[in-house]
């Protein structure tokens, strides 16, 4: 199985956080949170901070922050911090002669990945940050 990339759902979890509690958390914290070694978590917020997504204090009470309301239009495609947001990749290895799968395999999954990709990116414009965290409350009791 090939690795995969969960930067773009560990961006979701540390803003959702942000969001629901409605106040900054310092990366440590946010790492807490989503169980993961602060150091990653940390490079996704720099990366957050440069798309101007959350903003950064310093000092004894500084953390990160929302830079702007979650209420407003605040599509989670904006998260990939222009990264593609593909939703699967199609595999390299060489074609095997003797097979018409894979010698098609590659050129028809090329067809089927553009029509996910499409919906894949039109959810993500559709959906916002406040669906995530009120999704959240609403599970939350």
């Amino acid at each position: 199985m090939a690795s995969v990339n969960t930067q773009f759902s560990i961006a979701v979890h540390v803003l959702a956080a942000i969001a629901h509690y409605e106040r900054a958390f310092t990366s440590e914290i946010l790492a807490g949170s989503v169980n993961a070694n602060p150091v990653f978590v940390k490079r996704i917020l720099v990366k957050l901070s440069k798309a101007k997504l959350v903003k950064t204090t310093v000092g004894k009470s500084g953390g990160y922050d929302l830079a702007r309301n979650p209420k407003e239009h605040f599509p989670l495609r904006h998260l990939l911090c222009g990264q593609p947001s593909n939703a699967f990749a199609i595999h390299t290895y060489p074609k095997s002669k003797g097979c018409v799968v894979s010698c098609n395999i590659k050129e028809v999954m090329s067809d089927v990945l553009v029509g996910t990709q499409e919906a894949v990116d039109r959810d993500l414009r559709r959906t916002t940050l406040a669906d995530v965290v009120s999704t959240i409350k609403s599970k939350s009791g």
